[in-house]
């Protein structure tokens, strides 16, 4: 990928993260470039943004982004830019166009000189193409690899280009797609979540241009119980109209390929549905998802006293192990799966992330054969972390700073703690056990050493980090 429109993407998303100046310095640490190159380049940078955003640069104060909150986000900005990037001019002609154009019409069709895309090929295949198993063809340029691939890397690709409008496919009608997609939902009383449905658009419509062109997948029938799926026929149903449509014959592994798309999406049974928490519980009661779900729950139970097992987490926990069997049926999409979050949870809830990972190999003692990756640790990470159920509890602020600073520490850590937590910031005469049980302290939080022995102390700096943050948090599941 254009190497000046990642450290573009990286400027913009540094800049966008807080309204303040960064020193220059600063950004160079970041994206490893010099103070001549961040000018260079916000330069050429402001000729691409909308009027609602612009970038300053001062020789004392550094660099600053300023946007209106009503404007465009910079995710937007980025995506436009994408779009113009020679990478993606490069991968869309040769979607559209598979086998059709000699490296030489390609060229001319890129404004390149032939030996100069000859030379781009080989840096893709040796770099951007390679993460995904794929390369490009030299005398007639067409991607080449695996077909679950392709398809995933063009998903990503559309997906990055147009995250929030516009429709890349000429050939497929935007409106007709989401109103197969619409009639599902009705049909089985759900909501796509917006984004997944806008996703599910984009993978159906790349499902008809490969199919189109005689690029098909196969999928084992017997991999996953596809006819008992509460989706095998409403998308029997949608493929026929398609067919009929756009005089296209999908195979049996595009149905399967395609269901599994429908059921991997994001959704939920819209309010007022007759669909019960109750009901939706007796939906998974024959089916394999059931008893796997019910092992972990167990399991999770012993680890965590504190999750809140109501109906939401072991429906959430079913529709988990669901969709893991889905993703068990089709081996190629599941390797190449992946989430934006992996990196964040593994970061910021490192110690939930790796409970899990031990979780789930004693899960998989009794499953050996269903398998999972990071991309599965990472939803159920979420999962639970959004399901721990905090204690109400009472602590007293320590902070041998002035009043104005007590007050804001203990406004913040409320902020970001939550209602669970009720902070006593009165004078005491002595800080002893006996004034603890007094005023039914459960612990203490002190930025100095507090010499207790009847309840807990969480040592803060001044200004509480992250990690302090968390272990306040940690007193409220105890």
């Amino acid at each position: 990928m254009d190497k000046g429109f990642k450290l573009t993407s990286q400027l913009l998303t540094l800049l966008d993260a807080e309204q303040r100046w960064f020193i220059l310095a600063e950004v160079e640490k970041s994206l490893g470039i010099s103070d001549k190159t961040i000018r260079k380049m916000v330069e050429e940078i402001s000729k691409q943004l909308p009027p609602t955003v612009t970038i300053e640069v001062s020789r004392g104060k550094g660099i600053v982004l300023r946007r209106d909150g009503r404007s465009e986000t910079i995710s937007e900005v980025i995506s436009s830019m994408f779009r113009q990037t020679i990478f993606y001019r490069l991968m869309n002609i040769l979607f559209t166009n598979v086998g059709r154009l000699s490296v030489e019409e390609l060229a001319a069709a890129m404004f390149m000189s032939t030996s100069s895309l000859k030379k781009l090929i080989v840096q893709l295949n040796n770099n951007d193409l390679k993460a995904y198993k794929l390369g490009i063809t030299h005398s007639t340029p067409m991607i080449k690899g695996n077909e679950m691939n392709i398809r995933y890397f063009y998903w990503k690709l559309y997906c990055d280009a147009y995250e929030f409008t516009g429709w890349p496919f000429e050939k497929v009608d935007f409106a007709y797609i989401n109103h197969l997609i619409t009639t599902i939902e009705n049909e089985k009383n759900i909501v796509y979540f917006i984004n997944s449905k806008r996703k599910l658009s984009f993978l159906l419509a790349i499902v008809i241009e490969r199919v189109a062109k005689g690029k098909c997948v196969k999928i084992d029938g017997n991999s996953y119980l596809w006819e008992k799926g509460m989706f095998n026929l409403p998308v029997k149903t949608l493929a026929k109209s398609l067919e009929e449509k756009l005089s296209l014959a999908f195979p049996e592994s595009e149905l399967f390929f395609m269901q599994s798309l429908v059921s991997l999406s994001q959704y939920h049974y819209y309010e007022g549905s007759e669909i019960t928490p109750i009901k939706e519980v007796e939906l998974h009661k024959d089916k394999e998802e059931y008893q796997m779900g019910n092992l972990l729950l167990t399991l999770l139970a012993q680890v965590y006293p504190n999750l809140d097992m109501e109906k939401r987490l072991i429906l959430e926990v079913y529709g988990f192990f669901d969709k893991l069997l889905i993703d068990n049926a089709i081996p190629e999409w599941m390797m190449i799966s992946k989430s934006n979050l992996t990196t964040y949870v593994q970061q910021e809830c490192q110690q939930i992330y790796q409970e899990l990972q031990t979780c789930m190999q004693t899960w998989n003692k009794a499953y050996p054969s269903v398998l999972y990756n990071d991309f599965h640790l990472t939803k159920l990470t979420l999962m639970v972390r959004s399901s721990l159920r905090y204690k109400w509890k009472r602590a007293f602020l320590v902070i041998g700073e002035e009043f104005s600073i007590r007050h804001y520490i203990a406004d913040l850590i409320k902020k970001e703690i939550g209602d669970q937590l009720i902070l006593n910031t009165s004078i005491m005469k002595g800080l002893t056990d006996e004034m603890m049980q007094q005023h039914h302290i459960d612990f203490v939080i002190s930025n100095i050493p507090v010499a207790l022995k009847t309840v807990p102390v969480v040592i803060i700096s001044t200004i509480p980090s992250k990690r302090d943050l968390d272990n306040i948090r940690k007193e409220l599941l105890l």
